[in-house]
């Protein structure tokens, strides 16, 4: 598989961060995230505090995090990769809604695999799920991601090196 018209740039720019907010505060873009609830006014927060045009530093802590662009530069959502012992949790947001349904989401995925793979190294990646959210669970599968476990909300699947390659042939 070959990820098309989707990059991951590491910079993250304040118009970035506004994006980010808005999609943040969409109710149908967080449904089921298990990002805290303030999250949206802690980034405007160090938006208002810092007075730099690059606001990279503060999305890395813990982790890299990307902004899913297209061809055309514009974000259409956000990935992060948390390192987990010798493996790495994914979690990807598509926060522009007219791009949903059109197959971007596994794509990103693909490209958060390469980097956690290739330069990281890790054994596996694993993503947590909410249960309704068939949507991205469609998405993983599609991927080659493997059920691990059912937790009281959500399901957590997993892709190994090995399996990523045989995909990636």
């Amino acid at each position: 598989m070959k990820a098309k018209n989707v990059h991951l740039r590491q910079e993250v720019f304040r118009t970035d961060a506004w994006k980010i907010i808005d999609w943040l505060e969409d109710h149908e873009v967080t449904e089921y995230l298990n990002e805290g609830q303030n999250v949206g006014e802690s980034i405007k927060q160090a938006i208002y505090r810092i007075d730099m045009p690059i606001l990279t530093h503060l999305f890395n802590q813990n982790g890299s995090f990307f902004m899913i662009t297209t061809t055309d530069s514009e974000p259409i959502g956000f990935l992060r990769l948390v390192p987990k012992g010798k493996n790495a949790e994914i979690v990807i947001v598509i926060g522009d809604k007219e791009k949903w349904g059109k197959g971007l989401g596994p794509n990103a995925i693909f490209e958060g695999l390469k980097r956690a793979f290739f330069e990281w190294r890790v054994d596996s990646v694993i993503a947590k799920i909410n249960l309704k959210n068939e949507r991205s669970r469609k998405a993983f599968k599609k991927l080659g991601f493997k059920t691990d476990k059912e937790l009281p909300k959500e399901m957590q699947y997993s892709i190994s090196m090995d399996e990523f390659l045989k995909l990636a042939a």
